[in-house]
Order: C-alpha cells, then structure tokens, then sequence
C-alpha cells in the first residue's frame, strides 16, 4: 500500500492476556480486571438504560423543584389562609412521594453511570462538582424543607381572621427553594456541556483553541527524540519508539493523532501514534516502507536505535467519535490509528467490528494481536487467500448510530465514501487519508486573490498556479506546514475575513463550510481577499 504523504502507523496490542475480553452479564453490565483489581463497566444495553432513567428522573426532579419553588412563592405571597395552606401541604406531599422517589432514582443513576462508565467521579471536576451538589440538594430537602414546608402549613390552617401572615418558616421557604431549582438548572446545563469533557462540541472547541495557540506561536518546536528501539512488525514494516532525548514525559496524545517526524535529510513525514496514550514514556509509530514514495518511509526505514531525529506535534483531525457502536474499515498501514481506538471504545463498554483488509497476511502488522479479539469482532480479509469484502454488505448491516472509521488507500476509502449514502444512511463517516483525494474542480478555478495580514496590514498577491502558502512565506517565513499536501492539518490559519475555498482532507464533509481557518498549502478563497491571523 502506498503512502507516500502519511506513512501510517499502528496502535498497541491489546494484551489479551492480562486484560481477557470482558463477560457479558444479564443486566447488560461488564467487569474487566486490571491486574488484581476489577473495574465495573457497563455495558451497551445497561448504559442506555441507566441513561434513560437519570434523564428522566432529573427531568422529573426539575420540574417538580421548579412547582415546590412556585408554590413557595406563592405561599409567602398571599394573604388568603387557605391558598397558603393548600400551597404548603401541596409541596409537603409533593415532598413526601414524588420529590424523593425522582431524587433518589437521579442519584443513584447518576453514581452509576459515574462507577459503571469511563467518566469516572473524579476523572473530571464537572463530575464531581455535579454530584456533590445533587446531593447537597437532596439532603437539604430533608433536613431543612420536608419539616418547615409541615409546620408552615399547619400555622396557615391554624390561621384565625381574614387576612394570613408568613411566618418565618414560610420566609425560609420562599428565599431558599427558588435558588435550589436554579442550581438543578446549572446541573442540567453542566450535564449538557460538560466543560472540558469528551463531547464533540468540547474536544472541537479544545483542539481548535490548541491549535490557535499553536498559529501564535510561529513555526512548530521540534522536539528531540532518541530512537529506543527499531522493531519489525511485519513484511515492510518497522515500529520505531521514540523517547525525548532531555529526558521526561511526551506530550499528551489521544486515540488517532499523529506527529510530525522531522528526518535527517530534513524530510517531514506524518506518522499515526499507537500504544497507550497514558504511557507518556515515549512514542510509538510505524513506518511502511514505500520503494515508490518520496524517500521518507525509505529514510525512516534506515534509522537504528540511537539515532537522534526530531519530531513536531500531536495533533488529532482523526479522533474516535462519540458513539456506542463503530466499525472500523482499515486498510494495510492504515490499521495503525485503530488500535489505540479500539483500547478506548473498550473502556467505553462501546460495541466495535474492525475490519482489516490487506495484500498478504505476512505484511499485516498486528494481525496476531488483533486477531485475539475473535472473528466475531476482528473480520480480516488478505486479497492472498480471500476475495475482497462485501463492504456495502457490511455498512448496511451496522445499527442505527454506528460511527465508521475508515483509514487505508484512496479507493477503498472513496468506496466506502460513495456506499455510506445507501448502505449506511443510519451511520457517520470519519476519514483520515494517506494522500489528498481527487476532488472536482472547484468552480472558484485557481484564480489569483489576496491575503492581509491582520498583525501588520500587509497584503499578499497570490496568483494563479501558486498555492497561497507559496505566497506567505516570502512575508512569513517561519510559516509552519509539514506534508503540503492538506492532509496533516499543521499550516493551519486562522480567517478574519473573507470565505475559503476549501480543498484539503482535513475538515470533514459537514465542516467544509467553516469560515474561520483554511489551510493555505491547498486551498484558496472564494472572493476577492482573506483576512488571515498568522
């Protein structure tokens, strides 16, 4: 398989030994073991359900919070006896029955999908800070509200006259139980945005605010590493481990990124990072080698263990959807960024297929450790030994909500690129290409335009026939790009003003219409000028 622009590598093997696949129970439930200590998830069904119910008990709980807050209102507003009498035994038996039954069901679910998911109640603050203040809630309702709301209406029904007067119960009532459905709005709120979590709207806006950083900075660092280790991991293939040459931790990286190895020859390539993101020890990639390509798999192939190169990044445009079911289509190298997704998907309790497609067996890197996971799981196909898979057949059979990540050549991936709309409707496509794609023509042509630059004011011509990072760079210099091709995402700017012609590989389909970044080594503008940040 040819890769000439991004060598893909490959994810860490799933230690099938210490971590056996996890027993399905009848609750829906799973339990791994680490180790000595077992860990509880839960699993696809359970989740949903558990889900479901701390959806519709805090919905319940809400709204009975926001009634108990009007009847308090009311019960300290009025001067009828027996409005305000028949408001507080209303919230007395709306406290007594409902309110703690929805609660309690809020809680406990809530714990469990905190226990039984990999959000965890203290991997992320917003988590904890939510559960806490549910349960603060849920206490104050019965040490303070269950009893005053009791005596308040007795002292309205014990009323004599025409005209009643709130008493310093009601008072209590009235300046407490509003502000406490409030907080049950900010709970929801959190729950919804979940700060710093991983959400598509939180991890698109973190990766973009990384990479607007990154923009302010000029030229990416390269960062030193040591070649550890050279391993061969199949016919064509070598695994390099990388460790920071002044010593320390990597830094952090999610299922699906790359980074940037800067070569002796001065050679950039993009290499998938496999293994465990945790691990934070060294780098891990794994390098085709391409007698074709342009000489970067060829020179990446010759480095021996002690060799000193350099490397730039992470970055992810290829990070594993939020999704209770995957399939995974990868073809040759392309299996690479699949591993650490699979490890994740597992800790989420995510149902997963992964196919893996290839010219031979001997030249399938991880096939053995993979092939752990069992056919069920793992379909391979060796165009050696087998004929080529019904992928329509597979994409029509995936469930309503499966996320698909496809990874390998360009006509496998426009394959199954063209087949999603009729096989797979019920599904979304994730793509992470080796080379740029043959995209129609853009109606805009190659039609010269302008750049400004919003930190000097200068203006770039950028004529016909020559891409705009061409143009840039005789203004900026230390402008950053690596593959120049739009695959990898590293001369990234962003826009100001005006409207992008995108043409890159970077941004998938629903996001082609952004106007706030381009990518200047492929793509250009639809008017007449872009404002840019550089």
């Amino acid at each position: 398989m040819s890769t000439p622009a991004l060598d893909r590598p490959a994810p860490r093997p799933p230690q099938r030994q210490e971590q056996p696949r996890p027993e399905e129970r009848p609750d829906g439930g799973k339990r791994r073991r680490r180790g000595r200590r077992e860990e509880f998830r839960l699993g696809a069904r359970g989740r949903k359900l558990t889900l479901a119910l701390h959806i519709a008990s805090s919905v319940g709980w809400m709204g009975l919070s926001m009634s108990m807050a009007t009847l308090a209102l009311i019960g300290y507003l009025t001067s009828d006896p027996g409005v305000a009498e028949g408001a507080y035994y209303a919230m007395y038996v709306f406290d007594e029955t409902t309110v703690s039954l929805v609660s309690l069901v809020s809680g406990v679910t809530g714990v469990l999908l905190g226990c039984g998911t990999p959000w965890g109640l203290l991997r992320h603050w917003w988590v904890l800070v939510k559960w806490v203040l549910a349960l603060s809630v849920a206490v104050f309702a019965w040490v303070y509200t269950h009893p005053l709301v009791l005596t308040a209406a007795e002292r309205a029904g014990e009323t004599r006259g025409d005209t009643y007067r709130p008493g310093t119960e009601a008072a209590v009532l009235a300046w407490t139980v509003p502000p406490v459905f409030a907080l049950l709005v900010f709970l929801s709120l959190l729950s919804v945005y979940k700060p710093w979590g991983r959400t598509p709207r939180g991890r698109r806006h973190a990766e973009a605010g990384a990479r607007r950083r990154a923009s302010t900075a000029g030229a990416p660092a390269d960062t030193p590493v040591t070649v550890a280790a050279v391993d061969r991991l199949a016919d064509g293939v070598v695994g390099l481990r990388l460790e920071p040459a002044a010593g320390g931790p990597v830094a952090p990286w999610t299922a699906g990124a790359h980074i940037d190895l800067v070569l002796p020859s001065g050679r950039i390539r993009q290499y998938s990072l496999h293994g465990d993101p945790d691990d934070r020890s060294c780098y891990r990639v794994a390098v085709l080698k391409e007698p074709e390509g342009r000489g970067g798999s060829l020179e990446a192939h010759r480095l021996a263990a002690g060799d000193r190169i350099a490397v730039r990044g992470p970055r992810n445009h290829f990070p594993l959807a939020d999704a209770e079911r995957y399939l995974f289509v990868a073809g040759g190298i392309g299996v690479v960024p699949f591993l650490p997704m699979i490890e994740e998907a597992e800790r989420r309790g995510a149902d997963w297929r992964l196919v893996y497609v290839g010219r031979s067996r001997a030249g399938m890197a991880f096939l053995t450790e993979l092939e752990r996971y069992g056919p069920d799981r793992v379909l391979v196909h060796a165009r050696d030994e087998s004929e080529r898979p019904d992928l329509a057949a597979l994409l029509a059979a995936s469930p309503a909500g499966t996320a698909v990540h496809c990874c390998g050549p360009d006509g496998m991936m426009r394959a199954v690129e063209e087949l999603m709309d009729r096989a797979c409707p019920q599904g979304t496509l994730h793509l992470e290409r080796f080379t740029p794609s043959a995209r129609p023509a853009s109606p805009e042509g190659d039609r010269p335009f302008e750049i400004e630059l919003s930190s000097t004011g200068e203006v770039v011509h950028v004529p016909a026939g020559r891409s705009a990072l061409e143009a840039l760079r005789e203004s900026a210099p230390q402008l950053a790009a690596s593959c120049e091709d739009g695959l990898c995402g590293s001369c990234e700017l962003r826009v100001l003003a005006g409207t992008p012609d995108h043409r890159d590989d970077v941004l998938p389909a629903t996001e082609r219409g952004r106007t706030d970044i381009v990518y200047p080594c492929v793509s250009r503008a639809r008017g007449a000028r872009l404002v840019v940040d550089l």
